[in-house]
């Protein structure tokens, strides 16, 4: 490898040629390479000579040779005069103008010379003789001398005075020079005075210098700047002849302000023009390319003008494929640079390393040092980046071994880059290591441990470490507090430990910050005090969609159901749009109260917002669906869905399971399986649910079977007391007592639950008792086992027994869950208990059941007294009965809901025997759809008939 030793590399122009057999690097002939230089060159020195006031002359106060004799004010683009690239005519061009100091607009500078003596150079005024001496006024010589707002002789203090200077002089016909308009429009665009360079363009016009090169390109400077595009594009159609500098001050500038389209627009126009681009050119326009489309046509561009190989130019182009994940297009610009810089490299093998191929970021990486380029802290911090997928902690340690040969761990960039890395790869020990021995930690340092902690669910370390921070007298800022206000921190210290993070916050002046709020407004719903959150949403200054997302996700989850709809509201009414994460905070409070139409509101909502069918809206949407009863509307959120995951599937096979639609269930498994959609242990237990309420007991012992088999998938406790209540449920009693025998894993309370309730279905109150016993060693307080004990007893006639178990409820302080049901009429919710006489139309209530169950017998129905466990007369057994809790709300139902519309109703527990038949018979004689859920499933009632078919 050879260096050409005598130009450093800031020139942009010299070219290291390296080969070695077999790589994909190729070898570019030097003669090749000097042509390309000149050319760049020459493009360059026009782009000087078209507007030097945008050069910096360090000529004078040079004391290096290496040093640029010229270099660009923005893109930083050198310049050297004695040079062996420099074209033959630019020594006489700049002899030529060096010597005409007139033809030297006054931004012209040297970063030796004053401005003040920059101001006061003579000037000629032209009064239309061709060698005439210049008249010179007091006025004419006040002009220009503005800078930055400051006055340099001390005559003029602002841009607007020099203006009016200028104005005067022209109204009295004076002939001012450019380079004075130049001046005065260089003060308007460092303080963005739009005003006063209106009217400079209104003198420039009135004179004829609006046509001036010069002139004209500063007025578009100062328009662009001001975001005035109409106006700088009338002032560019209005160039006879438009300087490259022209071209570039409108393309860049529509591309600095995202005008994308008119920026590609003008590149085209500008090629037509026969204007050639350069690397300026390139370089403003790459700043549009905002789409991979508009890249790629960029590209061409820079193909067609030569500059593909230049190295800034095809190092930004490469930085925005890499940006948009386009890897296979950044490596094709990649291998074209004909010099490559260290920050050519850092983007190619950082794009590698985002993209998870650190085979290839390796390769890179020993490739780049075989070209003799040393690796800096910019390469390691290229080789640790962070993108979507899996980093294999192996590679990270790799990384770290060679930064430490080169003594680069000492860079806290690069210690701080290692520990976030290897934080992802689930190392907190290493993370921990290369914090602790880092002498010169940030801030930032500090914030990537503690938040690293936080992550992985140390919330104490976390927490700890933040004290330690605050104790060597680093002040924790935004990032901090956002960091260490996370749940796993809060798990031992609750309300107090959040409120003490507060005050910290507020001490250190971040108390305002919008990012901090939110995290205190969720960390204080997630300590149990909706209120606090509430009083700080309430204070917060600014607030984000993060924010209401928050607390509207806080109020969810303290079942404040309503007020999160409010707040879901207001926040639209602020004109701030709702995101997914917002539905979905909204969308889970919804089926607490069976609020089907509550339900329906938000997905309306969601659906003139185009997040419907968003992957976890949809989820949301099937969920709450299925959860109020709702199970078509459900069905047709799914169908709807374009991208489906296998939470989607397990969440509508489980609202069928719940419906007790055990065939659709199973055709659904079936779907999934032919769009190759893997079922996992959850997608199994809700098919298993459904063909256990559905009776499809061969269908339930083949998917059991299957899982392990053919899926892989070990049953956990939930899976074999599924079967234990799938088999119980169709009456193979002893096949489901044989089944927890033989279980690997240790029954639960709820295995033996199943066995017991599947006991009582069948009457076998001898298999009954040795279930309960075994219910009553893992809880020995459990109201439910003693309850459906006594029920069986009491149906077997042995009222001795009854007596027995209600005895030891006594003594032991067991009470019965009282049933409860509630139904939703006119956006509240009613609640009910058995026997309940506090509603305030009780009366009305009870008048209305008593007149229905004289209808319902009418039709057939016969109570089951049996149920009523006291020895009272047949008539109060009847009265008891009609006073169960469901029975009340579906006559509230049908006392204040419209004729024809379904009644939905929920409850705690197992609905009775009872209850299901004279519902059936209530559907049929009123001719109403009831909806219920017990605790079980949900039972659809229409026309005298239940979906359950009988089987509960």
């Amino acid at each position: 490898m050879q260096k050409m030793s005598r130009w450093p590399k800031a020139t942009g122009l010299w070219h290291r040629c390296a080969s070695s057999e077999g790589n994909r690097f190729s070898t570019i002939a030097n003669a090749s390479v000097d042509s390309a230089d000149t050319q760049a060159s020459g493009q360059l020195w026009e782009e000087y000579f078209a507007d030097p006031s945008q050069w910096w002359d360090n000529r004078i106060d040079k004391r290096n040779r290496k040093s640029p004799d010229f270099r660009h004010k923005v893109s930083r683009a050198a310049l050297w005069v004695e040079w062996w690239s420099t074209p033959s005519w630019v020594k006489a061009k700049l002899k030529q103008v060096t010597q005409d100091p007139l033809q030297l607009p006054v931004g012209y500078q040297t970063r030796g010379r004053s401005e003040s003596a920059q101001a006061c150079r003579p000037f000629q005024v032209r009064n239309g003789k061709e060698n005439a001496r210049p008249t010179i006024t007091r006025e004419l010589r006040q002009i220009g001398q503005v800078r930055d707002g400051r006055t340099v002789t001390g005559r003029v203090n602002s841009a607007s005075e020099a203006v009016s200077r200028l104005k005067k002089c022209v109204a009295q016909g004076i002939a001012v020079e450019s380079h004075r308009y130049v001046e005065v429009l260089q003060s308007c665009f460092k303080q963005g005075d739009l005003g006063s360079a209106k009217e400079v363009h209104e003198c420039s016009r009135m004179s004829g210098m609006e046509k001036n090169v010069y002139v004209a390109n500063n007025l578009l400077r100062v328009y662009i700047r001001c975001g005035r595009f109409q106006d700088a594009r009338q002032v560019f159609d209005n160039l006879e002849k438009k300087s490259v500098v022209s071209w570039n001050s409108m393309v860049g500038g529509y591309a600095q302000h995202g005008h994308a389209a008119e920026a590609l627009e003008l590149l085209n126009q500008m090629r037509q023009a026969g204007v050639q681009a350069n690397e300026i050119t390139y370089l403003g326009i790459l700043q549009a390319c905002l789409s991979t489309m508009a890249l790629k046509e960029v590209h061409a561009h820079i193909r067609r003008g030569g500059f593909e190989s230049d190295v800034r130019v095809g190092t930004a182009l490469l930085k925005l494929y890499a940006k948009s994940g386009s890897i296979k297009e950044a490596r094709e610009v990649f291998d074209k640079l004909t010099r490559r810089d260290v920050m050519s490299w850092a983007v190619m093998i950082g794009a590698y390393a985002k993209n998870g191929d650190f085979h290839e970021a390796r390769s890179l990486f020993l490739h780049m040092q075989q070209e003799g380029h040393i690796p800096d802290a910019v390469i390691y911090l290229s080789l640790l980046t962070q993108g979507e997928t899996a980093v294999a902690l192996e590679w990270v340690k790799e990384v770290h071994d060679h930064a430490l040969k080169r003594g680069l761990v000492s860079d806290v960039r690069v210690a701080t880059a290692l520990l976030n890395m290897y934080a992802k790869c689930g190392s907190i020990k290493d993370a921990a290591e290369v914090f602790d021995k880092m002498s010169n930690r940030n801030v930032i340092s500090w914030n990537a441990l503690i938040g690293a902690y936080a992550r992985s669910g140390c919330g104490v370390e976390a927490y700890q470490l933040y004290l330690k921070m605050r104790l060597e007298g680093f002040v924790p800022n935004a990032i901090t507090f956002t960091s260490v206000l996370n749940p796993a921190c809060a798990s031992a210290g609750a309300l107090d430990w959040v409120k003490d993070i507060h005050r910290h916050a507020l001490e250190a002046g971040v108390g305002s910050d919008v990012r901090v709020g939110t995290a205190l407004v969720h960390m204080y719903a997630k300590s149990g005090s909706i209120d606090d959150a509430r009083v700080l949403f309430r204070r917060m200054q600014e607030r984000n969609a993060i924010t209401w997302n928050v607390m509207i996700s806080g109020l969810a989850e303290h079942n404040l159901g309503h007020e999160a709809y409010e707040l879901f509201l207001q926040m639209q009414q602020e004109g701030l749009k709702p995101d997914a994460f917002t539905y979905v905070s909204i969308l889970n409070p919804c089926a607490s109260d069976a609020g089907l139409e509550w339900v329906r509101e938000v997905h309306r909502h969601a659906a003139n917002a185009e997040l419907e069918l968003e992957l976890r809206v949809g989820n949301a949407l099937i969920h709450m669906y299925a959860k109020c009863g709702s199970i078509d509307d459900a069905r047709l959120v799914f169908d709807r869905m374009m991208e489906r995951d296998v939470i989607t599937w397990n969440l509508m096979l489980g609202g069928l399971a719940e419906h007790g639609c055990g065939h659709e269930a199973l055709e659904l498994f079936r779907q999934m399986s032919a769009e190759e959609v893997e079922p996992d242990e959850r997608s199994f237990l809700a098919v298993l649910v459904a063909c256990s309420h559905a009776g499809l007991v061969e269908e339930g012992r083949c998917l059991f079977l299957a899982m392990t088999q053919d899926h892989g998938i070990k049953p956990t406790i939930v899976h074999y007391t599924c079967m234990v209540d799938l088999l119980g449920r169709a009456g193979y009693l002893e096949e489901a007592e044989h089944f927890i025998q033989s279980m690997p894993l240790e029954p639960n309370a709820r295995t033996w639950g199943a066995l017991l309730g599947a006991c009582r279905t069948h009457g076998d109150v001898e298999l009954a008792e040795h279930a309960a016993r075994e219910l009553l060693k893992l809880d020995p307080k459990d109201a439910s086992v003693y309850v459906l004990l006594s029920n069986m007893y009491a149906a077997a006639g042995r009222w001795d027994q009854v007596t027995r178990v209600r005895s030891l409820m006594m003594d032991k302080g067991i009470r019965k869950e009282p049933g409860v049901s509630w139904i939703e009429v006119d956006n509240k919710i009613h609640r009910f208990c058995v026997r309940d006489m506090s509603h305030p139309e009780a009366k009305e209530i009870y008048a209305v059941l008593k007149d229905l169950t004289q209808k319902l017998k009418a039709q057939g129905y016969i109570p089951d007294t049996k149920l009523v466990l006291r020895n009272i007369h047949e008539e109060d057994k009847e009265l008891a009965l009609c006073s169960h809790s469901e029975k009340l709300a579906i006559a509230y139902g049908l006392m204040h809901t419209p004729p024809g519309k379904p009644i939905r109703v929920r409850q705690n527990l197992r609905v009775c025997t009872d209850c299901h038949t004279a519902t059936k018979f209530i559907s049929k004689v009123t001719g109403r759809e009831i909806v219920a859920r017990d605790a079980n499933r949900f039972h659809h009632f229409k026309n005298g008939v239940c979906s359950c078919g009988d089987f509960w």
